[in-house]
């Protein structure tokens, strides 16, 4: 009865210290948080800034329009072009507390830093041939075809708001995507570990399907991060094709982390007999490794193609949704309470004018 009250014991001491190690990066993304919204601007005349911009942008018109004037404005408050960019990325591109979760892998990188270059190597050409599949071979825009005939929506063109933002934009946008990206990494070792495989091959093997994984997603998100829009007049929605991708991912990837986490913590000495998942210390350790390796593999992804490719490849989609569907260009924005949806010009010519309007000035 001892033996077993002391194995009970020290069970839960085991499960506690776990749980300890993984709230430790939510522990650590508070106080991070903090200093990253001291560092955007939170004085009087940062805040009068802030709402300024959130005015335009709660009128459904993209910065560009409103950049001479925001930059008069910036100038009676003193403030320079690198306040604005951060007040304008914070807007357009908000961090959350699943962004602040993934800061301490800037720390440990030199630990996990070796890890994240062995999977990320072999990654670059298989991006390349899922852009090949996805892209060049229009496999994508024939999903999207089928998408539209099975649920009946249009397709239109809305320019996106963060059009004529300041350059810290891209930066910011960068890091807004990341969260996905990573915790797919952590969502795939976590499936994998069910496998009734060693530990060292349920690295292999994780290592592998994420880079199918986050190659095929790298793809379709550099390609829907344009102006596409599907249009629901059945149910009264406009949803972004980028935001049509996020909402089909993100769901899936939270409750599919919270519930495998949890069950391996419970039950990991039942599922598993190797030492190093059966322990729920061992096993948060790992997790936290593979969370913060996933972040640097994220990273290099976010400066090698989407920085590198991404434009291409946004662009050659849009142009086959141009050839299929002839989308016009609307501008969707609100006046005093009133909605306004209206067109513009066909997609095909504002993308021949630069994106431009015509009439910004």
């Amino acid at each position: 009865m001892s033996s077993s009250g002391g194995y009970m014991a020290e069970s839960l001491e085991s499960l506690f210290t776990a749980v300890l190690i993984l709230l430790g990066p939510v522990i650590l993304a508070l106080p991070v948080s903090f200093a990253w919204r001291w560092w955007v601007g939170m004085e009087p005349e940062q805040e009068d800034y802030r709402e300024k911009v959130r005015r335009v942008l709660d009128a459904g018109i993209p910065i560009r329009k409103y950049r001479s004037q925001l930059d008069a404005e910036a100038r009676k408050v003193h403030l320079n072009s690198d306040r604005q960019a951060r007040i304008e990325s914070d807007l357009l591109h908000p961090l959350r507390l699943t962004h602040f979760l993934l800061f301490p892998s800037l720390i440990v990188w030199p630990l996990v830093g070796l890890f994240a270059a062995i999977i990320t190597l072999p990654m670059m050409p298989v991006l390349r041939l899922i852009e090949w599949l996805l892209i060049e071979k229009s496999l994508l825009s024939m999903v999207a075809k089928i998408v539209q005939k099975l649920t009946r929506w249009e397709i239109i063109g809305i320019p996106r708001l963060d059009d004529g933002a300041k350059e810290l934009d891209r930066v910011l946008a960068s890091i807004h995507r990341m969260p996905i990206t990573v915790f797919l990494g952590l969502f795939t070792y976590l499936i994998i570990s069910y496998m009734p495989i060693s530990a060292k091959n349920i690295m292999l093997v994780s290592a592998v399907v994420y880079i199918f994984l986050v190659s095929f997603i790298s793809v379709i998100r550099a390609a829907t991060a344009s102006s596409l829009v599907f249009a629901d007049p059945t149910n009264r929605r406009l949803i972004p094709m980028d935001t049509f991708v996020e909402n089909a991912l993100g769901p899936w990837v939270g409750v599919g982390l919270v519930f495998l986490l949890s069950r391996q913590l419970m039950y990991g000495g039942q599922i598993r007999t190797d030492e190093l998942l059966a322990d729920p210390v061992a096993f948060s350790i790992s997790v936290l490794l593979v969370l913060y390796t996933a972040t640097i593999i994220g990273i290099t992804v976010e400066l090698i193609f989407f920085r590198l490719r991404g434009s291409s490849v946004r662009n050659s989609f849009q142009k086959q949704m141009i050839t299929i569907f002839k989308p016009t260009l609307y501008l969707f924005t609100r006046d005093k309470g009133s909605l306004h949806l209206s067109p513009v010009m066909p997609l095909s010519e504002w993308l021949a004018n630069d994106e431009h309007l015509g009439n910004e000035n």
